[in-house]
């Protein structure tokens, strides 16, 4: 047996998934390329905002215009840009030959909403909608799924026994990818280690929303204010911010059961998710993906690449704790 050290961040932590499928651009990143969207994003996840970023960000909703003071982290904003502009200008061109029978059938996300336009007029995107959007998908799908599989491998890695278990699922498919419905379905284990990992070690650890109206929030159980008093609602003005500790719930042994803590796949097998844990109204009863209008769009896409990356890895490696 051949034991290799690999770091495994260097490899899952790469935009060509998501530019193929969001926009038909391969960033060639698994092939050494450096791409300046990739350096972009690399030097925002190392940089250390000034004092003068912190006190722009703090005020430029009263006063936009300090946008347009110069700072490190708006020169990344415009490189950003100026990257985004080309992929954009290719987007259109493709998507325009399709329309005139001289391209393939364009078929990434960006690329089928202009196609909408043709049916609704009213579905027309700018040029800058189409950039905005891309940057959406690339802020959303740049990291979070490298993070999952990175606690996906490192859960595994601790638990031998779980890993032959779902080694063992994924052998029925050798010599041969499984299909859309079996990757879903089909699965069961892979499934469970998943939304395990997605439970467990949530990308976003929490969330904020803004009301846009009043309203009173009704409580499971009351709680005691500041001041003393308990309450079994909450009441919300307009314009209020409030923090969604996704990580805490996903976490919660009120919610989840003494094992909350642990990794346990098989609680997704059989019945096993608790009782309480079935009042959660996001996916799969988790606030991972979020829920309601604001819910992650690319949930779906997410689900199939980090399923698709597990089992490509599990396939080809066994991993083993270094410790």
């Amino acid at each position: 047996m051949t034991f290799v050290i690999l770091t495994l961040a260097s490899f899952v932590n790469r935009l060509d998934s998501i530019g193929i499928a969001g926009f038909s651009h391969d960033f060639g990143s698994l092939d050494g390329k450096k791409s300046a969207v990739a350096t972009v994003f690399e030097t925002f996840g190392t940089l250390k905002p000034s004092v003068l970023t912190k006190f722009i960000l703090l005020f430029s909703q009263t006063f936009p215009i300090l946008f347009r003071i110069p700072t490190p982290l708006s020169r990344l904003e415009r490189q950003l840009n100026s990257s985004t502009q080309g992929i954009a200008d290719e987007l259109l061109e493709n998507t325009r030959k399709e329309s005139y029978g001289t391209n393939t059938a364009e078929k990434s996300i960006i690329g089928v909403l202009i196609k909408a336009e043709d049916q609704d007029a009213s579905l027309h995107l700018s040029q800058e909608e189409i950039m905005a959007q891309m940057k959406v998908l690339i802020l959303a799908g740049y990291e979070t799924t490298s993070i999952s599989l990175t606690w996906a491998l490192i859960e595994l890695s601790k638990k031998p026994e779980k890993q032959v278990k779902l080694r063992k699922e994924l052998a029925g498919f050798a010599g041969a990818d499984p299909t859309w419905d079996q990757l879903t379905n089909g699965l069961p284990y892979l499934d469970a280690v998943v939304h395990e990992i997605l439970r467990l070690h949530a990308p976003v650890s929490q969330i904020t929303r803004v009301a846009t109206a009043d309203d009173v929030i009704p409580l499971s159980v009351p709680v005691q204010t500041a001041s003393g008093k308990r309450v079994d609602s909450i009441y919300v003005p307009k314009g209020q911010t409030i923090m969604v500790p996704i990580e805490c719930i996903n976490r919660s042994e009120a919610v989840w059961g003494a094992d909350a803590k642990e990794f346990v796949p098989e609680r997704w097998l059989d019945g096993g998710v608790p009782k309480k844990a079935h009042e959660i109204q996001g996916h799969r009863h988790l606030l991972t993906f979020s829920d309601g209008a604001r819910m992650c769009l690319g949930r779906g896409f997410a689900l199939a690449e980090f399923k698709v990356g597990s089992a490509a890895l599990l396939h080809e490696f066994a991993h083993a704790d270094r410790s």
